[in-house]
């Protein structure tokens, strides 16, 4: 099937064009809404009603966020204002900052903030002991903390979590990387640290079952999710040479990552790369924007809201202080 992906011009930002592996429309700004327009014209009366459509699902991403100071209790209070289904971390969900023992480690830098989405969780912790979703809805990646501050690692992480949880299908085997379907969405998280059994290279043992899961899935949207960026203009880190996996080629719509503690929107290869990483932990500078990169911000925390009906996926990024700093939206044809 050939492939179109058509970016508006909006002041402010640059035009964006290429190839998808995927037929999609998008769509992006950062400073207006398009109204909303009301169709006043009476319906025929021979005409057939439409099924109701279903109704949107809103979801929210997070990135290093596990430090347990006022950052990260800001972030979450931002979160828990747009009630969402769900919520997407990519990794770094804890800091040595946040203390703990054990398990209780997560108890401090997540059940005491995101408890709400939590269910099957084992914890030693006292702050939020017991997870209280019917359904788990909390679905984080490792990050380069996980495994260097959350000792014994990658024990600690995987024995407070379970993922994505008993209510959801696996096909990973395992739960350091893993996939799940919600709703019109099919998320593959990534376990992109090195240590990783199965590799972390485009053609390891974790990369083939990406390819294959993604070559097979019926979903509308397709999601990856990971920890190490694979292009980002932050300072510190960079880019990710080892995780520029051909993502597009085979069949994903949407890469987030996190590690750089940034907020970044790059277009590549037909596909949009996020950068989400103002969930708490210290924010990063930039250094010259790398290929793509269409949209950057870092000066407050932040996550991003992101709303799918059936035909759209519209990601946004608001600050602590509820103003929205980007928006971008896919639209399937």
């Amino acid at each position: 099937m050939s492939l179109l992906l058509v970016a508006a011009l909006l002041p402010g930002l640059g035009s964006v064009t290429g190839c998808a592996a995927r037929t999609r429309q998008t769509s992006q700004e950062t400073r207006a809404v398009t109204p909303y327009l009301l169709d006043t014209t009476e319906p025929s009366e021979t005409a057939t009603s439409p099924p109701p459509a279903t109704p949107p699902v809103t979801f929210a991403v997070i990135g290093d966020y596990g430090i347990d100071d006022a950052h990260e209790r800001a972030v979450s209070k931002l979160v828990a204002s747009w009630n969402p289904a769900y919520v997407i971390a990519t990794g770094d969900d804890y800091y040595k900052p946040a203390g703990g023992k054990g398990t209780g480690k997560y108890d401090e830098s997540t059940g005491a903030y995101y408890g709400k989405w939590l269910k099957d969780i084992r914890t030693t912790g006292s702050r939020h002991p017991v997870g209280k979703a019917p359904v788990n809805a909390f679905f984080p990646a490792m990050g380069n903390h996980d495994y260097s501050d959350a000792t014994p690692s990658p024990k600690t992480y995987l024995t407070y979590f379970k993922l994505p949880g008993s209510d959801f299908a696996n096909t990973s085997g395992n739960e350091r990387y893993y996939d799940f379907v919600q709703g019109r969405i099919h998320f593959f998280i990534l376990n992109s640290n090195t240590q990783e059994p199965a590799g972390t290279s485009s053609t390891s043992k974790q990369a083939k079952w990406l390819k294959a899961q993604l070559a097979t899935s019926t979903a509308q949207w397709n999601v990856v999710v990971d920890h190490h960026p694979p292009y980002s203009s932050d300072s510190k880190h960079g880019s990710t040479r080892y995780m520029q996996w051909p993502f597009a080629q085979w069949g994903a719509d949407v890469v987030i990552s996190g590690h750089a503690h940034t907020y970044e929107r790059i277009m590549r290869n037909g596909i949009v790369y996020f950068v989400n990483g103002l969930g708490g932990a210290g924010r990063y500078g930039f250094k010259s924007p790398v290929k793509g990169s269409v949209d950057r911000y870092r000066a407050n925390w932040g996550a991003q809201k992101v709303t799918a009906t059936e035909t759209t996926l519209t990601l946004e990024f608001y600050n602590v202080n509820g103003v929205r700093k980007d928006r971008f939206e896919l639209t399937a044809k």
